[in-house]
């Protein structure tokens, strides 16, 4: 799954309907969360976002997907990975529009060699 967050505060999320679950448990009950974490093994840098709200499921909209996959793997459709160079027309690939309610920032970085054996 990807995600992206769009002009009207909106987290858009591809999924895959025949392939994830969270469009199914979405579909079931709109009540969710999602965590966005950026990590750095090399610095110890770890930042943890945690949303609650709701996700609706909608269709396809293409250019609101080709944006989102060219987000993450570039402009040049061609040299994306086989797995998403399908996705655009594709009905099991649906966008989940999530609406958070809350939000919870939290910095758990580290300092790196900081572990002491005993």
């Amino acid at each position: 799954m990807r995600a992206t967050r769009g002009h009207d505060g909106a987290i858009w999320i591809l999924g895959n309907y025949d392939g994830d679950s969270f469009p199914r448990r979405v579909e079931a009950d709109g009540r969710c969360a999602v965590g966005i974490v950026d990590f750095d093994v090399a610095t110890g840098h770890v930042l943890h976002v945690g949303f609650r709200g709701r996700a609706v499921l909608t269709r396809q909209e293409p250019g609101r997907v080709r944006q989102l996959l060219r987000r993450y793997l570039g402009p040049d459709e061609s040299s994306w990975d086989p797995r998403f160079a399908g996705v655009l027309g594709d009905e099991s690939w649906v966008l989940l529009r999530f609406d958070p309610v809350t939000a919870v920032v939290r910095d758990q970085s580290y300092e790196l060699g900081s572990a002491t054996a005993e």
